[in-house]
């Protein structure tokens, strides 16, 4: 009975909604999100302001300045209340516990939150839903809810997303629901974007970055009449750092899977890291491949311009380079190659900007002979890693670069490269 006392005179700056006496712990223990805001109203008509800091199905725990004991009504959402009676013994300051008496949804009452309840308070996306159902006509609001629901139930990414404001436009004047308030979205674009909804009479979107380049939001336009409508504004910063990351992570996993299965001979290569790659050594040759004569010409000048030390690879070379162009003709419509030359290396590069090869095809195409799919090197790439030396490659939505390493041998490959015809 006195634990909450003691805690007030020997431990002041301790959090009561982390602490086990304030709150029992248990699954069903969670804090929202954010602390949201509420009003209670005394039997009087009195309202006192507060704030949900932590809850279960039958408790609340309470930033607030009304008096404890005492019964209040809590008005949560439209069709939403409940009645709580503070409990004096628990909690210090401004933080209270509050038993849950009653829950009102509509016309049905029960004694504790029901999952429904439980989860718009503990979820984040429960106050986006309640306040874009309120920007439409009252007669579609609890459609439009279940759809939502429907809708953010089923999308993982949305737990990445965080919600930044949502504002009623009318009249060309903008009013703040909920969200952030002091989030700064353009104005000039957040007009144009709602006259367009209005004007077409239809969801318009656009995806804008902030004037100081560090956030990105995505603004959706919803028209609700001739004169009015609805802004919601999502900020993605975070959901895109994270999916940046998680490729990150892909890449270093399949970098590490592709070096092990080619006993390092291939070497996966960020942009940045590839451009160190291309700039080495003296350039011999150059040009593009639009159409199957351009690699019948490509294998000819190559092989017309290697260095005596390097005929004996001639023909793995010449191969290497025939099935490299073939694939950037196939899958990607054409590209361009150079030839340069290291003191004893020949590396050919060649370069499309495709759509990319799937990353995790590589293991494969690397280790089974016949291995192939649309996006793939397909089984060309088999005999490039058996002839080179080393192989790099960066590949993404913008294109591919292949870089072909073949260090000066003899012994080896000794059939001299013939012209293609």
């Amino acid at each position: 009975m006195q634990e909450c006392s003691q805690c007030t005179r020997k431990t002041p700056n301790r959090s009561c909604v982390d602490c086990d006496y304030f709150m029992s712990p248990g699954p069903l223990r969670r804090k929202p999100p954010v602390p949201i805001g509420i009003s209670l109203v005394a039997a009087d008509g009195k309202r006192y302001a507060g704030r949900i800091l932590v809850l279960n199905t039958m408790e609340l725990g309470l930033e607030t300045q009304a008096p404890v004991p005492g019964q209040y009504r809590i008005y949560l959402q439209q069709h939403l209340s409940l009645d709580v009676a503070g409990v004096p013994t628990r909690g210090k300051g401004n933080i209270h516990l509050f038993d849950i008496l009653a829950v009102y949804r509509g016309e049905e009452t029960a004694s504790r939150l029901g999952n429904e309840e439980y989860r718009l308070l503990t979820d984040s996306t429960g106050d986006f839903i309640e306040q874009v159902s309120q920007l439409v006509p009252a007669h579609l609001q609890e459609l439009v809810k279940e759809r939502l629901r429907a809708e953010l139930e089923s999308s993982e990414i949305f737990n990445a997303m965080r919600l930044g404001k949502v504002m009623r436009y009318e009249k060309g004047r903008f009013r703040h629901l909920t969200g952030q308030a002091d989030l700064e979205l353009p104005l000039p674009a957040i007009e144009n974007l709602m006259r367009q909804a209005i004007d077409r009479g239809t969801h318009c979107r656009e995806v804008i970055v902030s004037e100081d380049g560090k956030r990105i939001y995505d603004l959706h336009g919803i028209p609700l009449d001739s004169r009015a409508g609805g802004l919601v504004a999502f900020d993605l910063t975070e959901i895109i750092e994270k999916e940046r990351q998680m490729r990150r992570q892909e890449m270093v996993a399949y970098r590490e899977a592709v070096a092990a299965v080619t006993n390092g001979r291939l070497q996966l290569l960020t942009s940045e890291e590839m451009v160190a790659v291309l700039s080495q050594g003296k350039e011999l040759a150059r040009g593009v491949v639009n159409k199957a004569a351009d690699i019948a010409l490509a294998r000819n000048k190559l092989c017309s311009l290697l260095p005596a030390a390097f005929s004996a690879r001639a023909h793995g070379m010449a191969l290497s380079l025939t099935e490299a162009l073939t694939n950037t003709l196939k899958h990607a419509t054409g590209g361009e190659w150079v030839v340069r030359q290291t003191d004893a290396t020949i590396r050919i590069i060649i370069q499309d900007q495709g759509q990319g090869i799937k990353i995790k095809d590589l293991p494969k195409a690397a280790l089974m002979r016949h291995y192939s799919t649309q996006n793939s090197l397909g089984c060309g790439f088999t005999l490039m890693l058996y002839y080179a030396d080393k192989v790099y490659l960066t590949t993404g939505s913008r294109g591919t670069t292949l870089v072909l390493d073949f260090h000066q041998s003899a012994g080896e490959d000794k059939e001299i490269c013939s012209p293609a015809s």
